[in-house]
């Protein structure tokens, strides 16, 4: 059975055995973060299978302080949750719900995964580039969470009740970017407490101009400057992302036998009336 790592010692040691294995991408950020206690609206909760010999499963709860009937892989099956996990693992939790008396609605995005591998975030660490991609008249800035916080959440198309209070979290807590012209915020992106990058955005009227891609390798070179390793999901269905991406020197794409490895958030919610 899963047995849940407790001591600050097991999860120090869960830490590090999942560094540097990209299926487990989303636990050492998270896992740092719990025991540094630097997002405290995100506890989680770890657990693996076997817990002696070499590990084979590794699964985490991650609760939302501000979302409380949401979380990342719950384990009641009545609870509104969201489940993260490569395509294959997804597909036999779903089995799993769908075996059990559940009266829960289902509904999936399939995304595909990057990250910067160790040579890529020397790059991203010392680009010198970033500054000078801007267009006259754009310049990098803080986010300034309390007044800004709404504004960026109200661009999130994911957004739901309690995430105005976890976005402003983030943006307190952990990296965060955004560009501005003529002092207003025109542009930004996050870090989400799993680690990756989360709600770029660029409104409309200053898109094509490259602020995008400029935005994305500041926050990385942040990123890189504290230890992390920049990764990001794009969805299937956002082709022009997707082909940029794929042929971008930034980034290296998951995969496993020359296939796309797909990543399913799955959210199991109650139906409405």
């Amino acid at each position: 059975m899963l047995a849940q790592l407790i001591s600050r010692e097991s999860l120090e040691k869960a830490m590090n055995e999942t560094a540097n294995d990209i299926n487990t991408i989303y636990f050492p950020f998270s896992i740092r973060g719990f025991l540094d206690d630097t997002f405290p609206e995100s506890p989680i909760r770890v657990f693996v299978y076997p817990v002696r010999g070499p590990r084979k499963y590794w699964f985490m709860i991650k609760d939302n302080e501000h979302i409380k009937v949401r979380a990342f892989g719950a384990l009641d099956s009545s609870r509104s949750h969201l489940i993260i996990g490569k395509e294959e693992l997804v597909k036999a939790y779903t089995c799993m719900m769908r075996n059990v008396v559940c009266d829960l609605e289902e509904s999936s995005l399939n995304l595909e995964l990057f990250y910067m591998n160790e040579k890529q975030c020397r790059t991203a660490l010392h680009d010198d580039a970033t500054q000078s991609s801007l267009p006259d008249g754009y310049y990098f800035d803080d986010v300034n969470p309390i007044d800004e916080g709404e504004l960026i959440n109200s661009t999130w198309q994911h957004a739901q009740d309690g995430d105005l209070e976890q976005t402003i979290a983030k943006l307190l807590r952990l990296p965060s970017i955004c560009v501005r012209h003529e002092g207003v915020p025109v542009a930004f992106e996050m870090v989400d407490p799993a680690g990756f990058f989360n709600n770029q955005f660029v409104f409309p009227q200053h898109r094509r101009k490259g602020i995008g891609a400029a935005i994305e390798s500041k926050l990385a070179q942040r990123c890189v400057s504290i230890g992390m390793r920049p990764f990001k999901t794009v969805s299937r269905t956002n082709k022009s992302v997707l082909s940029a991406t794929y042929t971008s020197p930034r980034w290296t794409h998951w995969k496993e036998n020359n296939c796309s490895v797909v990543m399913v958030f799955q959210e199991w919610t109650v139906p409405t009336e």
